[in-house]
């Protein structure tokens, strides 16, 4: 009794087994159907690279009459140069509208021009100093006609101060960028309240021809409401708000992207408002979100001061700058992704 009660125990341990090995195999077939081959794990990655533009930092770009206008940060050449292209992806040729003066308070360190095209003519909002950054300022271009390669002059500085009436102590002022609401003009940068080297986001309506402002400036919100937008990402750095950009939702909601952490640092990362009420003047117009829109990620790292524009497809498309290396400093190129909306008309960036 005993052997025959050995034999049996075996046997049934023999077919658990053999039960148990064929389980495991068709579960390993099944699974590995189910996954995507090396091949293909590479190609969708591939395909979430962002596309290399140039090098280069703080790009924009606008569409006119079916091409596209490009605009960069152009140090240490001293002047504004302007692409167009065909592509999206491709910058195209280049002529520099306009060339600093040797010396003075706009000759050297011309930061993020920006080109609108209003009432028939292009603007070029652009900041420059003297070569000593606490004396950056907001200068504009204005074009003769039309045609975005025709003369401009220069008009400026922009009054970005506290003191409008008086037009005394104009404040640092860098990135501007034109917000247009119910059929006005504001002004948006990012400034200093006073000769601290703090930059904050602020506001003021456009007077018409746009080249001045036509109001006093509103603060539209703190620079340091959470720790990822400080320099060092953590208590006792400063905070530092840079770059806006308005970016539209098909739906009709209204967003201010901006730049934030240090431009220098891997940390660099674009941030989100929503323009909630209807006076762009009210900060209460203005709503902050908790975490970043646009971080670092696998591809790179230092990513910012990115603009918003369809492409012919209709497709939103984000340009934006990143770093070369994980070192402090300002080697930066530019890159290009695509923006897609939810159903509420909230922006993700494609990964």
């Amino acid at each position: 009794m005993k052997s025959y009660h050995f034999s049996t125990h075996a046997f049934a341990l023999a077919l658990l087994l053999c039960f148990v090995v064929s389980g495991s195999s068709v579960y390993a077939q099944d699974k590995s159907a189910d996954e995507p081959s090396s091949e293909e794990t590479e190609s969708a990655r591939e395909r979430l690279k962002p596309k290399f533009v140039r090098p280069g930092a703080d790009p924009w770009a606008i569409e006119y009459k079916g091409r596209y206008y490009w605009s960069q940060s152009n140090n240490p050449t001293r002047s504004i140069r302007l692409w167009v292209s065909d592509s999206l992806e491709e910058p195209g040729e280049y002529k520099d509208i306009w060339t600093a003066p040797r010396r003075g308070p706009y000759s050297r360190e011309l930061w993020a021009p920006e080109i609108h095209y209003i009432d028939g003519r292009f603007y070029v909002y652009f900041a420059a100093d003297n070569g000593d950054n606490k004396n950056h300022l907001t200068y504009v271009l204005v074009s003769e006609n039309d045609d975005p390669y025709s003369e401009y002059h220069l008009e400026g500085p922009v009054y970005t101060g506290d003191d409008f009436d008086g037009k005394t102590q104009n404040r640092w002022a860098i990135d501007s960028t034109v917000f247009e609401h119910k059929g006005k003009r504001y002004l948006i940068w990012s400034g200093w309240k006073d000769d601290q080297d703090i930059q904050y986001l602020y506001v003021a309506p456009l007077a018409d021809p746009p080249t001045q402002t036509a109001g006093a400036r509103v603060l539209i919100c703190d620079n340091a409401d959470y720790l990822w937008e400080r320099v060092e990402e953590r208590l006792g750095t400063r905070g530092l708000c840079e770059g806006p950009e308005i970016l539209r939702a098909p739906n009709g909601r209204v967003f201010l992207t901006y730049s934030c952490g240090a431009s220098w640092l891997p940390t660099y990362k674009v941030g989100l408002i929503e323009f909630i009420g209807d006076d762009p003047l009210d900060p209460k117009s203005w709503k902050k979100f908790p975490d970043p829109f646009f971080q670092s990620d696998e591809f790179q790292f230092g990513v910012g001061h990115g603009s918003f524009l369809a492409d012919k497809d209709g497709q939103t498309r984000f340009l934006y700058h990143a770093k070369r290396s994980r070192e402090p400093g300002w080697a930066r190129d530019v890159f290009i992704r695509y923006v897609d909306f939810d159903d509420e008309g909230f922006p993700h960036v494609r990964y």
